[in-house]
């Protein structure tokens, strides 16, 4: 398929010449309804959406606006960063409201930000990196579009791949700042724990209790809901790690604390978590498929950044 005839590339065109306004509006769905069509992991993840879903209580029908949260997370939020990275910031900015994270920070010293992935969840990172709390950001892995730029961001990002991601989110802590860490996506060379969520037992990422105990420090658990252009990010009582028992207890209390007040957040907003495979035992075969499919979109829409 050449460049002029491929659909999706001619609709991320579109979408980027609109700058952040293309993150809402008609301009957006029509860029979204596109990349829903045309996403080779569409049924796979819609399926097991579901199917996790009404493990966990929670009607399957929701399924599909998890996936249009998906949409707009992986590709319409992604795609726009990517193409002019100072406008959305300035966009972010102006329309997330941190004051509550900014408080709890500037009342109780550094913590371990964490939340699940919820929609918009680069776009919120990209926001709390950017304020004035500008803690150490966490990433999964470089991503498909950084390639080897990842380097320039190595002050401020540590790769989860990294065998060093922990030592330095630990050392970051310590020296009095603030580390964005999210759990629930496992990479396969990460150590694994198992926690308890809504009734099932979901593998999340160990590192957490352990940068915890090792660094002295709470974790702050964090919520949104990125339902228009204005956003409140909210920010739950610290959870400290306990000095009442053993090391490895501690860890699994903290993470356990730590997944109980995600799993509230979720049951009464339940499109805007955008893993709800998490729960299902195969898990990591399934994040693998859709990110494959990712990867084959990606490929697609990257024309558009030429």
């Amino acid at each position: 398929m050449s460049v002029g005839t491929d659909p999706l590339a001619e609709a991320a065109r579109a979408l980027v010449r609109l700058g952040p306004d293309g993150l809402s509006g008609p301009g957006m769905e029509e860029f979204a309804a596109e990349v829903g069509r045309e996403h080779p992991s569409r049924d796979l993840y819609v399926k097991a959406t579901a199917e996790a879903l009404t493990a966990c209580g929670i009607p399957e029908d929701v399924a599909d606006e998890v996936y249009g949260n998906f949409v707009w997370t992986h590709f319409v939020c992604k795609l726009l960063m990517t193409a002019d990275p100072g406008a959305v910031i300035d966009h972010a900015l102006a329309h997330i409201d941190l004051s509550e994270l900014t408080a709890s920070v500037e009342g109780g010293g550094a913590a371990i930000l964490s939340g699940f992935h919820y929609t918009g969840y680069p776009l919120m990172a990209l926001a709390v990196a950017m304020s004035p709390i500008a803690p150490l950001i966490s990433k999964a892995r470089v991503d498909v579009l950084e390639g080897a730029g990842g380097e320039k961001h190595s002050e401020h990002v540590v790769y989860m791949s990294d065998r060093s991601a922990a030592i330095r989110m630990t050392r970051a802590l310590k020296k009095g700042r603030s580390v964005w860490v999210m759990l629930d996506v496992v990479l396969p060379s990460v150590r694994v724990t198992h926690a308890a969520f809504l009734g099932q037992r979901m593998r999340v990422g160990a590192g957490l209790g352990a940068i915890a105990r090792l660094s002295g420090r709470p974790c702050t658990p964090l919520f949104w809901r990125m339902t228009g252009p204005a956003v409140t990010l909210h920010a739950g009582d610290p959870i400290p790690i306990a000095d009442d028992t053993d090391a490895e207890t501690a860890e699994e209390r903290l993470i356990q604390d730590f997944v109980d007040t995600q799993s509230g957040f979720i049951t009464a907003n339940p499109a805007h978590w955008l893993e709800w495979y998490a729960v299902l035992g195969e898990s990591p075969r399934l994040r693998a498929e859709v990110k494959q499919g990712n990867d084959q979109v990606w490929a697609r829409l990257a024309k558009a950044l030429d």
